[in-house]
């Protein structure tokens, strides 16, 4: 039986592919800036999470998780660092892991 609150998915629309390829395009762009910029500096925090949330977005987040672990230990204190673990962490089913980056988010906001 059809629930009638539920839809069927639209067709995709050339409009919707060229959307995605761009959003794709740009993603590449950018990993390939930071790529740059960690060959001239591989201790580059800004560079090192830039690039995992790129990854993140291209569902690559053993990669992106790589990344993270640097950005914990350069500076364990960044900007974001612990709730963007914790999401990837979520999205791969690892409950635990992500819990424990919400906790240690949580302890470096006071």
């Amino acid at each position: 039986m059809q629930w009638p609150w539920k839809r069927e998915p639209l067709p995709t629309t050339v409009l919707d592919e060229r959307r995605v390829n761009e959003e794709l395009s740009l993603i590449s762009r950018r990993l390939k800036l930071c790529d740059d910029t960690l060959r001239s500096n591989p201790d580059d925090p800004d560079a090192l999470f830039a690039k995992a949330v790129f990854l993140a977005k291209i569902r690559e987040y053993r990669r992106s998780l790589q990344c993270l672990e640097r950005v914990a230990e350069l500076e364990p204190q960044y900007p974001g660092l612990w709730r963007t673990k914790a999401t990837i962490h979520t999205k791969l089913g690892e409950t635990r892991q992500a819990e424990w980056c919400r906790s240690r988010g949580a302890e470096e906001a006071f």
